[in-house]
């Protein structure tokens, strides 16, 4: 556990947890629309995200909490371990997080490079069905990873689906029952979640399809 002094938090019992962050997930879902967001690097790189998200929901002598991972030169983060409540394997090491967030992040600047080249074929080589199933399956790997890491010491499922959105937003891909905020109340969230873990992929790829097709 991290340090005894260093305050715990839990955005969901702030008093205007639900104004703040709905406005603040409004206004980035509408820049995503709008294509004002460097797509790529802003699912590389979540930090400026999960800071703006959460910057007036973390305790006021702790601020680092939002913007910045777990493991990170703060007092409170460099110790700051993280479990799960659900029974999901999550919550790598703190000093292993920034090392894996850059692999992911690597990761995601491959892959969407290659994602791009793919969508830029005429469908007469690589269907429609095709690209959109290529798009989800690697979306909802890059999902599950960034939830097995844990990187930040709350926020992390809003984090994970703000980059699943992210990357299905850049290739035209809109959710329509995958809210960031609030967490998605369809019972086949969690148990998706869960069947990935277990090597059933394709559990929580078609629930993202399905929440394309609304």
């Amino acid at each position: 556990m991290h340090p005894p002094d260093c305050p715990a938090w839990e955005y969901a019992d702030h008093p205007k947890r639900e104004i703040i962050l709905k406005e603040r997930t409004e206004d980035i879902v509408v820049q995503l629309y709008q294509q004002t967001l460097d797509f790529i690097e802003i699912a590389a790189d979540t930090r400026p995200i999960h800071g703006y998200l959460f910057s007036l929901l973390v305790p006021r002598q702790s601020i680092y909490y939002a913007g910045h991972y777990r493991g990170e030169d703060f007092p409170c983060l460099k110790e700051y371990y993280v479990g799960s409540t659900e029974g999901l394997d999550v919550g790598f090491p703190p000093f292993l997080v920034e090392q894996r967030m850059e692999k992911i992040a690597q990761w995601i600047r491959e892959g969407m490079k290659v994602l791009e080249l793919t969508h830029q074929l005429p469908d007469t080589q690589i269907s429609p069905e095709d690209k959109l199933l290529n798009t989800v399956a690697f979306a909802c790997g890059i999902f599950d990873e960034v939830l097995r890491v844990h990187p930040y010491a709350n926020g992390n499922g809003h984090i994970a689906r703000f980059i699943l959105w992210t990357i299905l937003g850049k290739y035209g891909y809109w959710l329509k029952q995958f809210p960031i905020e609030p967490r998605p109340n369809h019972p086949l969230y969690a148990w998706a979640i869960t069947e990935y873990r277990k090597g059933n992929k394709q559990a929580l790829e078609n629930y993202i399809l399905m929440c394309i097709a609304g």
